[in-house]
């Protein structure tokens, strides 16, 4: 005779199913809203629905044959093998670096190249063959912190929505900007094997589309499709903290704030900088629960404070440059001299070179880009300092999170943050008013 399946079994099920389907289709984005991009992209455009349903399919797969067929590793032996991973990508860095030393050489030997590739080939090899463990591991981890803090809900063991992320090695997006503001525009994630002359090939060819365009094909650490992806080549602490910054961006998908993250402009910043936040918490929380090892995070100060306290040195300050950098390209902005903010870039680019920060091309789509996270020195948003008051402000948090999830127009988050005591700025510095 055949038992019936329980109930609350069928529901979990059910639940799983939609909450997959949701996620699944809205990682996939707003493609269709920029069909001139694509088709500049063309081959390089990275296939996102074809991603989605191979990857989440081999998840859930690998999810299942685990239930059927438990593996007999204790959790001991899962915490070492999580510490090979991550020791691995050390030696995969260092045998690479060797690799290209002895390129370099006067004459370079080839049996000692051919060699050390073997190693190279063997290191990924033994991490491919971690991976699915480490996944788990981690993803555990991150649900288990969330759940402690009472951000993520569920139904017994079932957790909503399911914290899931795949090591995928780092994406490309192209990234565009108009030449005569900071604005960033629709842009477009690409296949991360597209070589560093394609990029800028793609890049010329975006311009000569629109002359008062500026484009810049950007690496990224983590894309929210569904399972997130995660760059492979961070510390443990680094991937805790940014897979815990991706999956936040999936609870986000079911909040007002979320599902404004395509309006783009401040809404997408606040949503960016929400996930940092969070992801920095759970992931010093998670590296502890993981590891026992406590890490101890600097409490956030304003930028004016952080200037003041700051010591003088001859030592070049990439934060500090940066957003002196913004500030003065505002201005030119400003003032409409487009050509010369330009010219001021290219040697400001130059100097951050000569100073051991390697920039293939500093324009308006990079501080678009990278200004999108109010936290990052290209930004002089006052966003970063409004959600950081709403924390101070916020229980836990949990609180926090349900406060700022209600945001649907910038103009809420300010009102928010004023009544939680954030002082407030100078729009053109970023930095607190006298």
């Amino acid at each position: 005779m055949t038992a019936k399946i329980p109930a609350f079994r069928l529901l979990r099920k059910l639940m799983t199913l939609v909450v997959i389907l949701v996620l699944l289709l809205a990682s996939v984005g707003r493609g269709d809203t920029i069909s001139d991009l694509r088709l500049a992209a063309g081959v390089h455009e990275q296939d996102l629905v074809r991603w989605e349903l191979t990857h989440f399919m081999d998840k859930w797969f690998t999810r299942a044959a685990d239930l059927v067929w438990p593996g007999t590793l204790t959790n001991s032996e899962r915490l070492l093998e999580v510490k090979e991973f991550f020791d691995l990508q050390g030696d995969i860095v260092e045998a690479q670096r060797g690799i290209q030393r002895e390129l370099a050489s006067v004459a370079p030997n080839t049996d000692m190249i051919i060699t050390m590739q073997a190693t190279v080939d063997t290191f990924q090899q033994r991490r491919s063959e971690l991976q699915a463990v480490v996944e788990e591991m981690l993803e555990s981890v991150i649900s288990k912190v969330a759940h402690e803090q009472a951000v993520i809900g569920g139904i017994g063991p079932f957790r909503w929505p399911p914290v899931d992320f795949t090591f995928e090695e780092r994406s490309l997006v192209l990234v565009r900007s108009p030449r005569d503001r900071i604005e960033r525009l629709d842009d477009l994630l690409l296949d991360s094997g597209v070589s560093l002359l394609e990029q800028e090939s793609l890049e010329r060819h975006v311009i000569s589309l629109n002359t008062n365009t500026s484009a810049l094909v950007v690496r990224i650490g983590g894309v929210a499709t569904y399972p997130a992806q995660v760059s492979p080549d961070r510390s443990l602490h680094g991937t805790l903290e940014l897979a815990a910054h991706e999956w936040l961006h999936h609870w986000l998908m079911f909040k007002p704030l979320g599902k404004r993250w395509f309006a783009g402009g401040e809404l997408q910043s606040i949503n960016e900088t929400v996930s940092n936040i969070f992801g920095q918490e759970v992931g010093d929380l998670a590296l502890e629960d993981l590891t026992g090892e406590h890490f101890e995070r600097a409490t956030w100060v304003p930028p004016t404070t952080r200037e003041s306290n700051s010591v003088s040195t001859a030592m070049f300050d990439f934060p500090r440059e940066m957003q002196r950098t913004r500030i003065q390209l505002e201005e030119l902005l400003e003032a409409g001299l487009v050509d010369d903010a330009e010219v001021f870039l290219e040697e400001r680019r130059l100097e951050f070179v000569t100073n051991g920060y390697p920039i293939r091309k500093l324009n308006n789509a990079w501080f678009a880009f990278n200004g999108t996270y109010a936290d990052s020195p290209a930004s002089i948003s006052p966003i970063e300092g409004q959600l950081r008051s709403i924390r101070s402000d916020s229980p836990g948090l949990s609180a926090f999170l349900n406060r700022v999830a209600r945001i649907t127009q910038p103009n809420e988050l300010e009102a928010m943050a004023l009544s939680a005591g954030w002082v407030p700025v100078d729009t053109s510095t970023g930095l607190a008013l006298p």
